[in-house]
């Protein structure tokens, strides 16, 4: 792994964290879904992404309405 790699993980690790503290474990888990299903080899469905795109949905409503 490269120094730029690296770079790029703690970034993306140090964002998630901040959603999570400052938004509430469910920006946590919705970024984490998202990792997992591009981790596919074939990648996400439309179905997929569909779904991920209403739960970020739901999960700014809930964070709009706090």
């Amino acid at each position: 792994m490269t120094a730029a790699e690296i770079s790029v993980i703690l970034g993306i690790v140090g964002t998630v964290v901040s959603l999570a503290e400052k938004y509430g474990p469910e920006a946590y888990d919705t970024v984490l879904s998202a990792i997992e299903q591009s981790k596919s080899g074939t990648g996400p469905s439309d179905a997929d992404i569909a779904a991920l795109f209403a739960k970020c949905q739901a999960d700014n409503a809930a964070i709009q309405a706090s």
